[in-house]
């Protein structure tokens, strides 16, 4: 009697193909990380020491000699004509001073943002938000600052040529129930 397995044997053919084939994927791979191992080792490495950089930094302008420094905190008031919603007409307001630029931060909203040297508003934090609801990149905002006496910093923001809000703050940090 015949086995089982001897009709199997004939039927399906050669699997020479498949072998070759398998033997050749294999040879193009080996070859493929020789390939990549070569131009590995041949890259500088980390230890190589880097080129040689020059910087040329321009000097900042100095600040005004009346230019306010340290912290400042008082309320700032809403100066635009069309204020109709009076729970938002007054704000407390921490302003930190130093090196020609300051942060102005508003606690109720979590919103700080940059005075840089040129007097320019550029947001810090995502609560910041513009007067007319634009994207505060798209607008022209820019703060005044005077210092009316010893102690005082006036501050109005802009937005354009209209005056959004201001107010007089004072040496300190604010209490904790103003905040």
């Amino acid at each position: 009697m015949p086995d089982s397995f001897s009709e199997l044997r004939h039927a399906g053919g050669s699997n020479k193909p498949w072998v070759a084939a398998g033997v050749f994927a294999l040879a193009l791979a080996l070859i493929g990380v020789a390939l990549a191992g070569a131009y590995w080792t041949s890259q500088p490495g980390a230890d190589t020491a880097p080129a040689t950089v020059t910087v040329t930094a321009q000097p900042s302008s100095a600040a005004p000699e009346d230019a306010p420094v340290g912290t400042y905190s008082g309320t700032f008031n809403n100066q635009r004509e069309d204020a109709r919603r009076p729970q938002k007409a007054a704000w407390p307001v921490v302003a930190t001073f130093g090196a020609g630029t300051a942060t102005v931060t508003y606690p109720r909203s979590g919103c700080t943002t940059l005075i840089d040297a040129s007097l320019h508003n550029l947001p810090l934090t995502k609560h910041c938000s513009s007067a007319t609801g634009a994207d505060n990149a798209a607008v022209d905002a820019r703060w005044e600052i005077s210092v009316p006496e010893d102690g005082l910093v006036e501050l109005t923001y802009f937005e354009g040529e209209e005056a959004i809000a201001g107010g007089t703050l004072s040496r300190g940090i604010p209490d904790a129930d103003q905040t």
